[in-house]
């Protein structure tokens, strides 16, 4: 497989490439790999599925001189990732030393012995070691990094645990909490992972499996009952946190399927979209009814008609109207005739809900 990537300002800066669509599918489920450049020099590079890049590369930028808008072209062969840069810049080489010039032969001198007259002069004192400090490699640095599963379950705010051949995941939930162990399919023992489970010290038991190989690992285990989870789903789980607050509650879900897979991250992305649509629908009924006036009455029909036809039906319009007569809004009064009367104006009331809104959280931050 080859890849064309484009150099940014952010890739010289970083020492990283974005992880396109390409590389996506090149890399998937690998979490290092090991690039070779044109001269076969190697680096260990990290892939970063919880930021999307591939870090690691300052190393190769510095030394191919690249710039904006270059272009490199990344070719897996087996475990070794080629990396050819189409506008490199040859290295600059060392400036070589200049010849000493000869000169006229110097005149020989006669010492004359003095030794009788001079006196003997002191040992040289020894100067003291210097002290030198040594800097990591940026491979070692990058081998202390935590892996994507550890990052992408601390963004979902699970406190990490190590632990000797498997990793403890706690996600506190106010009055309970739950324990997930994780270790990597082909490095721990699944029986050790279910004594976890059986003993108590976890709540959920699991394998960390790279979504490309999920299918084998599930044949493979059999019928040992071990959650399945891809670090790509995580990075997935990650990313839909932007667009709503899930996070171990969702989670807790997905481990008691007993897969946390692309599939099942999707149809909770399905879910998430399905409760946003429900807020967009609350904004719509509310800019509808900002065009009506002060103790107007009207049927939900009415509304609908406002919206357009096919935009909502009418269970959903009707559901936002019941939440708008009650607290905290209080902004409609319900006739027993399937009537509504606006109280006041929608501006209006949403004011006092902010001010409502501010003075309690000012209460809570103890201002």
């Amino acid at each position: 497989m080859r890849a064309r990537y484009v150099v940014t300002s952010t890739c010289i800066q970083s020492g990283t490439i974005r992880l396109t669509l390409s590389l996506r599918q090149m890399l998937s489920g690998r979490e290092r790999v090991t690039c070779q450049d044109e001269d076969g020099e190697r680096l260990d590079c990290t892939v970063d599925w919880v930021r999307g890049v591939l870090d690691g590369l300052e190393p190769y930028f510095e030394k191919r001189r690249l710039q904006v808008n270059d272009v490199i072209w990344l070719t897996l062969d087996g475990e070794v990732l080629a990396l050819e840069a189409a506008a490199a810049r040859k290295v600059r080489p060392r400036p070589a030393a200049r010849p000493v010039e000869a000169g006229p032969p110097a005149e020989k001198k006669v010492a004359v012995p003095v030794e009788a007259r001079t006196p003997k002069s002191p040992d040289p004192v020894p100067e003291p070691p210097k002290r030198v400090r040594v800097t990591p490699h940026v491979g070692e640095k990058k081998r202390a990094a935590k892996p994507a599963f550890v990052q992408a379950l601390e963004a979902l705010e699970l406190k990490h645990v190590p632990a000797d051949g498997h990793d403890l995941f706690r996600a506190y939930l106010g009055r309970r909490e739950y324990t997930l162990a994780l270790g990597r399919f082909g490095e721990s023992e699944p029986a050790d992972l279910l004594a976890l489970r059986r003993t108590g010290r976890a709540d959920f038991a699991g394998l960390v499996v790279p979504e490309a190989r999920l299918a084998a690992a599930a044949e493979e285990l059999g019928g040992v009952r071990l959650a399945l989870v891809s670090p790509e789903a995580l990075s997935q789980l990650v990313a839909l946190k932007k667009l709503f607050p899930v996070g171990p509650v969702e989670l807790e879900r997905l481990l008691r399927e007993g897969r946390v897979d692309a599939d099942a991250v999707t149809r909770l992305a399905d879910e998430v979209r399905r409760w946003v649509g429900e807020r967009a629908a609350f904004s719509a009924v509310l800019l509808a009814l900002a065009e009506y006036t002060r103790q107007q009455v009207f049927f939900p029909e009415d509304v609908l008609a406002n919206l357009g036809e096919g935009s909502w039906d009418r269970e959903t319009v009707w559901n936002v109207l019941e939440a708008l007569a009650g607290p905290p809004f209080l902004l409609l009064e319900k006739s027993g005739a399937g009537e509504y009367l606006l109280r006041e104006p929608v501006a209006d009331n949403l004011a006092h809900l902010a001010e409502y809104a501010l003075s309690l959280r000012a209460r809570i931050a103890g201002d």
